[in-house]
């Protein structure tokens, strides 16, 4: 585990952790959600209402990567690929794995399972909204959660090498070459 970060324990057997840089991005897009985007789009809330619901906001969408990347985890080890552990840091999350996956379509399966695992999470605050419609504070929170989500997931497709994208168009080239160096060397290129 990596020192400049913090266990959280373990999921499915594998050790989770949290970047001290989380802790800036935190202070960050709670601030910004609370100062800014809450109060835009739902006026008239007591300040500290705006500060509890983009506090909220922020630990779900660290949440929702921990999801993103346990679905790269579950795919993985579905496919023996030992999972070595998930750290949060300020830009996402990372899955670390111990070895290459053994072939261009258990690599796909395993770039795709994050961005499927976002669009589940997306449908689900999309799903959340009809129900929590009349509670204010919890449609401000299922909506930007189902935005951010699906943004999340749209983003990882870009075929720039490492995003998810990236690695499913690797593993579409190490299909057609049967290399792996050349597909990833193709990838990083495009990426």
């Amino acid at each position: 585990m990596n020192k400049s970060a913090l266990s959280l324990g373990r999921i499915l057997g594998i050790p989770i952790a949290l970047d001290y840089s989380w802790f800036l991005i935190f202070a960050l897009l709670t601030w910004s959600l609370s100062t800014s985007y809450y109060p835009t789009e739902f006026k008239g809330w007591p300040v500290l209402q705006y500060w509890i619901v983009g506090a909220a906001t922020v630990i779900l969408l660290f949440a929702s990567v921990l999801l993103h990347e346990l679905g790269h985890s579950v795919v993985s080890q579905r496919y023996k690929v030992p999972v070595r552990s998930i750290t949060l840091f300020v830009f996402g999350g990372v899955t670390q794995v111990e070895a290459e996956p053994p072939s261009a379509v258990v690599e796909m399966w395993i770039a795709i399972a994050g961005p499927v695992a976002s669009f589940a999470v997306a449908i689900f605050f999309g799903l959340l909204q009809s129900i929590v419609g009349a509670i204010a504070p919890l449609l401000a929170l299922a909506k930007y959660l189902f935005y951010i989500n699906g943004t999340l997931a749209l983003f990882n497709l870009i075929p720039g090498f490492p995003l998810d994208g990236g690695r499913i168009f690797r593993a579409f080239i190490w299909g057609i070459t049967h290399n792996l160096r050349r597909a990833t060397l193709v990838a990083a290129r495009l990426g």
